[in-house]
């Protein structure tokens, strides 16, 4: 049940990150809210590993962190990427499915398959990803490229979490990851520096770097005492959290396909949780 309650706590912490940086991106360029979010998150990391005595990790859960790193910041790269150039309504769900197929079938191969309930919980849960991810007019097919290097990237990443042995170590190898993830972003930085930073943008960057924390730590515990695949769903149904709050706090209109996600989100969340 633990698991369970962390992959949830995920969610919610990814949907109100994906949310305030969002936000934050309306008043600084994007790249600036990905490179305050790694220093800030790697500093707030590094700080509560050390301060916890967590042990320096073996050099072969070095290599495994660093590629998480990279795998991730290529992801947000490209899934920012699609979004800026307007494709969002179909760079989003295919980043989105993508992202959540691969842990589940590496899950279901290294696991076995779950029960017929939990089964149905997470193909619920990847209709309800997909639904919960569109937003905007389609462009046609521009946007695809973007969405399947993001979802592949990301997969990747989830995947590359679970095989960090370290004992009771968390915040090292997350710590890790996201420093890494600068390799990737901070040469973007230089690239296109973007104009002068807000404070305001700054601000709620440094709240989606929080929440984003947050999120990573719940779902490396979610991956590590439960399943990946249930874990990465669980985790995955972020979209769900943060279309209810731009619905609250923007009075954004709902969608009647994100309605039916909502929906189905709902539905998988039981049928996981039974």
């Amino acid at each position: 049940m633990f698991s369970i309650v962390a992959g949830i706590s995920a969610a919610l912490c990814y949907g109100i990150s994906e949310y305030a940086g969002g936000r934050a991106s309306t008043r600084i360029s994007v790249v600036q809210v990905l490179v305050i979010g790694e220093v800030v998150g790697a500093l707030i990391l590094w700080g509560i590993a050390y301060s916890l005595g967590e042990p320096l990790l073996a050099t072969t859960n070095i290599a495994v962190a660093i590629a998480a790193g990279l795998c991730g910041a290529i992801g947000v790269a490209a899934l920012y990427l699609g979004i800026a150039a307007g494709h969002t309504a179909i760079t989003a769900p295919v980043s989105a499915v993508l992202a959540t197929m691969l842990p589940v079938l590496y899950g279901i191969g290294s696991a076995g398959i779950p029960s017929l309930t939990v089964m149905a919980g997470i193909g619920l849960g990847i209709a309800a990803i997909t639904l919960n991810s569109f937003a905007g007019p389609r462009t046609g097919n521009r946007g695809v490229w973007e969405g399947l290097i993001a979802g592949v990237a990301f997969g990747v990443y989830f995947i590359l979490l679970t095989h960090i042995s370290t004992g009771d170590a968390v915040y090292a190898p997350l710590a890790l990851s996201r420093s890494t993830a600068m390799l990737v972003t901070i040469p973007w930085l230089i690239a296109r520096p973007g104009g002068r930073p807000s404070w305001a943008g700054v601000g709620l960057a440094v709240v989606a770097c929080v929440f984003d924390i947050g999120a990573a730590v719940m779902f490396f515990l979610a991956a590590r005492y439960g399943r990946l695949d249930v874990a990465s769903v669980l985790a995955s149904l972020y979209p769900a959290v943060t279309v209810l709050l731009a619905a609250t706090l923007l009075r954004e209109r709902i969608r009647v396909v994100q309605r039916w996600g909502l929906a189905l989100t709902l539905a998988a969340t039981l049928l996981i949780a039974l």
